[in-house]
């Protein structure tokens, strides 16, 4: 029997660089909410059978309500819940965590604002994460790197062949990011990816080829590269 992911989706950031007053989750981008999107890429892919969308305490209502108006036709037979997330990222994934009781498989977290990762993104870094338990997907940088301190001068430039820009699907068999979980509560740390947490607690973390258009829509300008991926893949609400 195929095995399949759990999903945990964060969607509570109040998507202030969008300047739309509201969470992007709700944005409308190529006839559907941005967060429908998402969760029609997971359907896409036929490796979720259950997804946690955690948003804001007082999303949740209106977050189901929309779920359950697009599921008949965007993400038929998954299973999903709604939950509410924390004040940090962090935060949020655990609160998605801790609504998975399974012992055993895996568990991936996705960013909401993420529609375009698709099901070889998705395969690729699965393939991975059952290899080593943990792995992530990224993409080589294109761009020249440069570390500046606080006065606005640089201090050095890492080589670029070492560097990559880390998207999700971020993947890890479930007691793997339990781990990394309770390793945080027992060392508290600033982080902005939940590889980050398993890294720290000592786990490999391994890299899986991930897509440049596996944009996250943060502000006005990517919903317009949206609209233009959408075009180009035949996809409209």
């Amino acid at each position: 029997m195929k095995e399949l992911l759990t999903v945990i989706v964060p969607a509570a950031g109040a998507g202030r660089r969008m300047g739309l007053g509201k969470n992007k989750a709700f944005v409308t981008v190529g006839g559907m909410p941005l967060l429908v999107l998402c969760l029609k890429m997971l359907a896409e892919t036929r490796m979720v059978r259950r997804i946690i969308v955690v948003v804001r305490n007082w999303e949740i209502a209106e977050t189901e309500k929309m779920l359950q108006e697009y599921q008949p036709r965007c993400f038929p037979g998954i299973d999903w819940q709604v939950t509410a997330g924390g004040k940090e990222r962090q935060d949020s994934v655990a609160n998605g965590l801790a609504l998975i009781t399974d012992e055993s498989g895996y568990v991936a977290v996705h960013d909401g604002a993420r529609p375009f990762a698709g099901t070889d993104v998705f395969s690729r870094t699965f393939a991975k994460a059952k290899e080593c338990g943990a792995a992530i997907a990224a993409v080589p940088l294109k761009d020249t790197v440069k570390i500046v301190d606080t006065h606005g001068f640089v201090v050095s430039t890492p080589d670029r062949s070492t560097l990559c820009a880390v998207q999700t699907p971020q993947i890890f068999e479930i007691h793997v990011l339990r781990k990394g979980y309770e390793y945080l509560k027992e060392h508290p740390f600033a982080v902005t990816d939940d590889a980050s947490l398993v890294e720290a607690s000592g786990h490999p973390v391994a890299v899986a080829e991930g897509s440049y258009e596996n944009i996250k829509v943060t502000t006005p300008e990517d919903i317009l590269l949206a609209e233009k991926l959408l075009e180009k893949r035949g996809i409209s609400g």
